[in-house]
């Protein structure tokens, strides 16, 4: 059922006006009276933005979305990247559908704040939005809070048993393609490793990559399934062993994004290991070198302009249609293939090489 500003302003005792104005962050209006209306808001569930036609222009009401970022000054180089073009798809979308954005970039030490109405962003604190774009991995509990207040699409990250929608990649399809295209090569052995704790992209990824490892008859090699769980290592501690992973024949390694697969590369390479030669590496995210003569990583590339447009529209659609069931949509990735993959090195001849770096 759709709730109205007179419901709100009947329970309340106030007129529709004072409800208008506290829902539309009008400067007037006593802070105590704004936030019973918010909560009172917030609790029946109304939705500020709903899409109807204008009687007099015939014409979408123009609305309003928060876009939340949840970020941190050392960001993966990925993480920046995938951002920016899905905050450009954001964009576009938004563009075309009538609709005003209101980007807001949450710190990590503090994203708890954001469920305390007194330390959200201005536009969440007044109720002037339809609904939230969350992108990254935002936590359960705050996702959920979130979502109680108003409809939420979360980016490649999804929390769909709290019933919010996500757009997303396929992430496990996208290590299939990478573990194909090793296997192509001649690698029978393979290794896995990651420096994300806790991000609900890496296990479907390394399911992914389990996955592609029985498809192609491939032997599992726990002890070369690096950073899944603790004890964690430094990145130097990877490199580390990856090289003792060398000596025991280990030629291919699927790093969960290519941050990490362009650090593994430039220590592997200051150890005097070839790249591809003596050792493959690939990543996931599609990045362009960091920096020049550094050569591309192998790498499934997520459309995250297509994403961040695909969320805008199922936004939309949940405001609508608020009552329709929960969506998780996945876009294919591009398989790239980069200068970091080569055919598997002999078995003797990998053995020799590691003996003689050690």
């Amino acid at each position: 059922m759709v709730v109205s500003q007179k419901q709100i302003a009947e329970k309340l005792d106030v007129s529709i006006t004072t409800v208008s104005r506290c829902l539309h962050g009008h400067p007037d209006i006593h802070p105590k009276t704004r936030k019973r209306v918010v909560e009172l808001a917030s609790k029946m569930g109304y939705h500020p933005g709903n899409l109807r036609r204008n009687k007099d222009l015939g014409q979408k009401k123009l609305v309003t979305l928060g876009v939340l970022v949840r970020w941190s000054e050392d960001a993966r180089q990925d993480a920046s990247v995938a951002a920016y073009h899905m905050l450009g798809g954001i964009s576009a979308a938004a563009a075309k559908e009538n609709v005003v954005l209101a980007t807001h970039f949450m710190p990590m030490e503090s994203y708890q704040q954001i469920s305390d109405l007194q330390s959200q962003f201005p536009a969440l604190q007044a109720g002037i939005l339809s609904g939230l774009i969350l992108i990254y991995d935002w936590p359960h509990e705050i996702v959920r809070d979130l979502a109680n207040v108003q409809p939420c699409v979360t980016l490649v990250n999804s929390h769909l048993d709290i019933g919010v929608d996500c757009i997303g990649n396929d992430h496990s399809e996208g290590v299939g393609m990478i573990v194909k295209h090793l296997h192509s090569l001649g690698h029978r052995q393979f290794g896995f490793l990651s420096t994300a704790r806790g991000e609900s992209w890496l296990f479907p990824r390394f399911a992914g990559y389990m996955r592609a490892l029985k498809r192609f008859g491939i032997p599992r090699n726990p002890s070369a399934e690096l950073n899944i769980l603790e004890p964690y290592l430094d990145k130097n501690g990877l490199a580390d062993a990856v090289m003792e992973h060398l000596r025991q024949g280990v030629t291919a390694w699927v790093c969960a994004d290519d941050g990490l697969a362009y650090d593994l590369y430039s220590r592997l390479t200051a150890r005097g290991l070839r790249v591809p030669e003596d050792i493959s590496i690939s990543g996931f995210s599609g990045l362009t070198p960091p920096r020049e003569g550094c050569p591309r990583v192998t790498s499934a590339h997520p459309p995250f302009e297509q994403i961040g447009a695909a969320g805008v529209r199922q936004l939309l659609n949940r405001i609508k249609h608020p009552d329709e069931p929960t969506s998780h949509v996945q876009y294919a990735c591009e398989f790239i293939e980069g200068e970091t993959t080569g055919p598997a090195a002999r078995q003797d001849k990998v053995c020799l090489t590691a003996k003689t770096l050690n």
